[in-house]
């Protein structure tokens, strides 16, 4: 059942029977049959053929990730029989948009001199799809953004590395320095993640709730972007404090004091379980990671405050 296992992971993972029969060395034809092999082997339909390409059933789903913890156990057992105690093979990490800085890549770095035979395999996405790719088996650890009040996924091995306020800003040149109404200053364009962040709904009814539409001036998953679009007045913002307390472009901004706008996140790293061998890379990183967010969450010595003397309250 192994060739069929890693046939079925090979098509849902690149989405297209021809590139995942060309990833095999097989025919599609081949392929095809593998995976009807399987569906009659375990008694379940595990793809809609109705699409094309097709698209996993629940039950494919569910397979899936049994399948990948499978093959990555078979995986381990190989490398075993050489020197049990070296990670070998690919080390799947993902990270939410609003934590990609040129930090992780020397994080990264620093594993790969460690861990010589290991093969990083990075990408990064909004929290909730990652939290939902460490459940189906296709990321070994996930660095991400949650709610404060969120309850933590108790199937996954995490930590929870900062606690941090989320702020609103504008830039300093805006005419719109104070609002005489909330749903005056609701009404400005924002600056935001795209859908499916989190922080943007609650932003989104926030606005909502004080009786205003939000209104997107610019969204995309790149926070330097954003803060260099608001400071050039394009539109109002949501940023990690530690962010912008740190960025070159804080001297052009202001921060907003909006009593609706009080957010908090939580900000947690978790590793799925079985990951064998993996399991020390994942602990390395989880050390790395602590470090780094104990040593980051005390703010500089310099310019900080005076620069927050600037702050807004609107009202």
């Amino acid at each position: 059942m192994f060739a069929e296992l890693k046939a079925f992971v090979a098509l849902a993972e690149t989405g297209s029977m021809d590139r995942a029969a060309n990833d095999l060395y097989l025919t599609p034809s081949a392929l095809t049959r593998r995976i009807q092999r399987l569906e009659v082997e375990l008694g379940v339909v595990l793809l809609d053929r109705h699409f094309k390409p097709p698209k996993l059933t629940q039950a494919g789903l569910d397979v899936l990730g049994k399948s990948r913890a499978i093959l990555s156990s078979l995986g381990d057992l190989k490398a075993s029989t050489s020197d049990p105690t070296i990670p070998v093979g690919p080390f799947r990490l993902g990270f939410s948009h609003a934590l990609a800085r040129p930090e992780i890549s020397e994080f990264i770095i620093k594993l790969g001199k460690q861990f010589s035979l290991l093969q990083p395999s990075i990408c990064s996405d909004i929290s909730c799809q990652l939290l939902s790719r460490l459940h189906l088996g296709e990321l070994d650890a996930a660095l991400v953004v949650l709610p404060m009040d969120m309850e933590l996924p108790r199937d996954l091995e995490g930590v929870t590395l900062a606690h941090e306020e989320m702020r609103v800003v504008q830039a300093r040149t805006s005419a719109q320095r104070r609002s005489p109404r909330s749903s005056d200053f609701c009404r400005r364009n924002w600056v935001l993640n795209r859908v499916g962040c989190w922080v943007r709904e609650e932003v989104k009814n926030r606005v909502e709730r004080l009786g205003a539409p939000l209104i997107v001036a610019a969204e995309l998953h790149n926070p330097d972007l954003q803060l260099s679009l608001i400071a050039g007045n394009v539109g109002v913002g949501m940023v990690r404090e530690s962010f912008l307390r740190t960025h070159s472009l804080r001297a052009r901004l202001n921060i907003i004091d909006h009593p609706n706008f009080n957010i908090s996140i939580r900000i947690a790293f978790f590793r799925a379980r079985y990951l064998g061998t993996r399991e020390q890379v994942a602990l390395e990183l989880q050390r790395i990671l602590v470090a780094h967010f104990k040593g980051a969450s005390a703010p500089p010595s310099e310019s900080f405050g005076g620069w927050r003397a600037g702050l807004l309250r609107a009202v």
